[in-house]
């Protein structure tokens, strides 16, 4: 341990005297700009001195300044490629800083200027800046766009450098989506190509996301080779980024080795590194580790501390990588400190991140984009073929006027002799030349045949291309037709399945006798729903339900089928009137029937659900629910009564108390609605925020004096709207019920 810590201590120096080293080339380009002879001398090192200052936050205001300055001068005599270079340094310095919307705002600009320069060594690295922040904000498929714009000018100009930013970048989208082998080989690719031009910055980077694929896949041995290499790299450039990147990431391979104190300091010297430096995403991630090693380490009041840090920070930037991470290490320190309902709640927030960046339309957009341009790229090459093919038909053209050319010089040759022969008679020795000058003429007719015999093989070529492309449309076009026909058959049978589940459903009308107004507004996201609604009546009371499964579609609607069964059999068969005992009933059987024991806290197939029994005599409603609330309009006055905080699905070891039970005293004219998460979290209005439950309420409380039918259709018609042209996420589930 001691041993270590003084190697720890060595390589902190050194690093720290390599910074030094930064510095002073930052002290040497401002002598050499004060001594500057004139203004383009001057740009050129404000645009290096920015490169350098725009790397440490501390210098913010100093590169600010510098970049003015270089604007100033630039603006001048509209120097196109200098204002591309000086707002991409802009852009890094936002990036740096965190502020990713002027980030992106000032790599567009770079890109503007670069088009019109037509630039197109910087309209790749403007590209790949703006993928890179994109990335950053967690909006992998809009990185993915960027970054392949980038490949494709990039690969045109034969750039390198821009091909392996792109590369690199494409490999970390895909490492984050679980795509290892695909991650492993852009990796690869651009490890080669930083080695090839002597980049050791780029060789670093590839070579500690090598090292972070082998983490995801858990081969620590090999994650740590790769991650020791980065770290020798990046402190041979004095990349004090990087070797922040470094510590943090060889102090996790410590941690699954037990070895958590090495970790610990690891992590520390990367915090303060990652401080000094000032960029909020990396400063979070320290955090979050250090939480983990003070976890390890027993400390739990200091790991909940820096957890929660490390969590502001990840909101702030809005990280959900980092507040998956953060939310999950915070569960366990709550579970090790015997606060079960902390853990819990922490624990679900953990596994809502998680399910944000595993999200399955983010890899279904990059595998798209991807597609797109592979057939880009099929498509250029058919023009070429086609342009070869015009090229060669042009050039046969061309050959037989040449030939009728030559062939009509000869004839007239011939002419010309037999007249002069005729005529003057002339010498033998004119005679001999003329047949001189048919030979030649022969020869270059031979010549002739023989280029339009290769062009002829030419054609035979191209057609035979042709052909192999024909056929391998007309391979494509079967593939469709085979694809079609099991989509065909597959709609068809999704289409019963929604005929058997709206079979299942109970009426609406079943409410008539208990209530003067009902109606339900119900939108499955595809044909199934994961959505239901249940109603079942007994002498002068009713029980009503409105559930939302985990999911939507087929998985979604064998949930609901179960539900539905395990209902019936509380209140016909086991005679359960009570709605908290129902819910404790629907809790165990739903576990018995997916076959879960105990080991499992919280089941990933869940279900929300809200369960009234109605009194008509005494007008009582009695209520309980599973995080669906049930939500009461009174003369325009919106009443609330919430759920218990947990998803059916819990094991009794993590949650052991019963489900709350409230009576609730109604009056005439009163309207009851239910209703899932479908209608609050659709995404729209233009701009793709949600409709959120405030919106919902003030919405019902503006329709509650309409009756139940005009209730459904100006819901239905308020979320159609507020959709637009986005897709529906998930189904939806409005239930209202008007007292007499």
């Amino acid at each position: 341990m001691k041993t270590y810590t003084i190697l720890l201590f060595i390589a902190l120096s050194f690093s720290l005297s390599l910074f030094s080293q930064s510095s002073l080339k930052i002290d040497s380009l401002t002598v050499l700009l004060s001594n500057a002879i004139n203004e383009q001398d001057e740009l050129s090192l404000l645009i290096e001195l920015s490169g350098l200052q725009n790397r440490d936050t501390r210098s913010f205001d100093k590169c600010i300044e510098t970049l003015k300055r270089a604007n100033e001068i630039a603006a001048k005599d509209s120097n196109l490629l200098a204002l591309s270079k000086i707002y991409g340094s802009y852009g890094v310095l936002f990036r740096n800083a965190s502020n990713y919307e002027k980030a992106i705002e000032s790599h567009s600009i770079a890109l503007n200027y670069a088009q019109q320069a037509n630039d197109k060594t910087l309209q790749a690295s403007s590209l790949n800046n703006i993928g890179v922040v994109y990335r950053r904000m967690d909006k992998q498929a809009i990185a993915t766009q960027y970054h392949i714009d980038a490949l494709k000018i990039a690969e045109e100009i034969h750039d390198n450098y821009n091909i392996s930013v792109s590369v690199n970048s494409l490999g970390n989208i895909y490492s984050l989506s679980g795509m290892y082998t695909e991650a492993i080989v852009y990796f690869r690719k651009g490890l080669a190509l930083s080695e090839l031009m002597g980049n050791k910055l780029g060789t670093a980077i590839n070579l500690n996301n090598i090292g972070e694929v082998y983490e995801f896949l858990s081969v620590p041995d090999s994650a740590l080779y790769y991650y020791t290499k980065s770290l020798d790299a990046n402190k041979a450039i004095n990349s004090q980024k990087g070797i922040g990147i470094s510590y943090n990431a060889i102090g996790k391979i410590k941690l699954i080795y037990g070895q958590a104190n090495e970790a610990y300091n690891l992590f520390s010297e990367a915090l303060k590194i990652d401080k000094k430096l000032g960029d909020k995403k990396f400063i979070a991630d320290s955090y979050i580790n250090l939480g983990k090693a003070l976890l390890a380490l027993k400390r739990y009041t200091e790991a909940e501390e820096h957890l929660k840090k490390g969590l502001a920070i990840a909101h702030e930037i809005g990280s959900t990588t980092h507040c998956h991470w953060g939310y999950e290490a915070l569960s366990e320190v709550y579970k090790k400190t015997g606060n079960s309902n902390l853990a819990l709640s922490t624990f679900q927030k953990s596994v809502e991140y998680k399910d944000m960046v595993l999200n399955l339309k983010t890899s279904r957009a990059i595998a798209i984009i991807e597609v797109m341009y592979k057939t880009q790229k099929k498509q250029q090459e058919i023009e070429l073929l086609k342009k070869s093919q015009e090229f060669s038909q042009k050039e046969i053209a061309r050959q037989r006027i040449i030939q009728v050319a030559y062939l009509t010089g000869f004839l007239f040759s011939v002419f010309a002799v037999i007249a002069i022969y005729l005529a003057l008679k002339v010498k033998r020795k004119a005679n001999i030349e003329l047949l001189k000058q048919k030979e030649e003429i022969e020869k270059s007719n031979k010549r002739l045949n023989q280029q339009q015999d290769e062009i002829l093989k030419k054609n035979e070529e191209i057609n035979i291309q042709r052909n192999n492309i024909s056929q391998k449309n007309k391979n494509l076009e079967e593939a469709y037709s085979v694809i079609e026909s099991y989509i065909g058959k597959i709609t068809d049978n999704i289409r019963y399945a929604q005929r058997i589940q709206k079979a299942i459903l109970t009426p609406i009308d079943t409410t008539i006798p208990y209530f003067s107004d009902s109606f339900c507004l119900y939108l499955p996201k595809d044909f199934v729903s994961g959505d239901f609604y249940w109603m079942i009546p007994m002498d002068d009371s009713i029980f009503i339900a409105a559930a939302d499964c985990t999911g939507h579609g087929v998985p979604g609607a064998f949930m609901s089928i179960i539900g539905l069964d395990i209902l019936n059999q509380a209140v016909i068969q086991q005679h359960i009137t009570e709605p908290a005992d129902i819910l404790d009933f629907l809790n165990i059987e739903i576990r018995k029937k997916l076959r879960k024991d105990d080991e499992e806290a919280v089941l990933k197939d869940s279900m929300d659900i809200a369960i009234c029994r109605f009194d008509k005599k005494t007008q009582i409603l009695h209520y309980s629910g599973a995080l669906i609330p049930v939500m009461i309009i009174r003369n325009g006055e919106v009443i609330e009564h919430k759920a218990s905080p947990i998803s059916i699905g819990i094991s009794a070891s993590v949650y052991s108390k019963k489900f709350e039970q409230k009576a609730i005293q109604l009056q005439p004219n009163d309207w009851i609605y239910l209703y899932s998460d479908g209608f609050t979290d659709q995404f729209g209005n233009g701009d793709g925020t949600k409709f959120l439950r405030k919106r919902l309420y003030s919405t019902l409380t503006s329709v509650s004096p309409f009756t139940g039918k005009k209730q459904h259709d100006e819901l239905h018609r308020a979320f159609i709207q507020w959709k637009g042209n986005l897709e529906q996420i998930d189904d939806v589930l409005v239930m209202g019920l008007k007292v007499m």
